[in-house]
């Protein structure tokens, strides 16, 4: 049993196996905190984005408590008016008018063409007038 442990050659492949484990434990450690740091990043810019919202939502509950606020959400939303108001409601027509196409004037163009075969001048025809 002594001459087992003390023979070199045993030793060495036990050393090297347990080296061999060890990098590989190591080899998984260096994957799992590479994927680690990558859902940090994100989870860092999400939380920052929550932040953002939270102080977008956190000014829009300060300001909805002002009374101008209060007055524009009462008038233009739940159609509430102060006394002395006069309301306006518009009713659209029973037959339902139909809209009409305003055409502008339209110009009929032409090109005379003189002796030296390139356009000479505009003429607009007298017809549409």
């Amino acid at each position: 049993m002594k001459k087992i442990l003390t023979d070199r050659r045993v030793i060495v492949v036990a050393a090297i196996a347990i080296l061999v484990l060890l990098f590989m434990n190591f080899n998984q450690r260096m994957i799992l905190l590479s994927r680690l740091r990558g859902q940090e990043k994100t989870l860092t810019l999400e939380y920052a984005d929550l932040e953002g919202t939270k102080f977008a939502l956190e000014t829009q509950v300060a300001g909805a408590d002002s009374d101008e606020a209060v007055e524009k959400w009462a008038r233009e939303e739940a159609g509430m008016i102060q006394n002395g108001d006069i309301p306006i409601v518009l009713i659209p027509p029973a037959g339902g008018v139909a809209p009409t196409r305003l055409h502008p004037r339209q110009w009929k163009k032409r090109w005379n063409t003189g002796k030296s075969g390139k356009n000479s001048s505009l003429v607009i025809d007298p017809r549409c007038r």
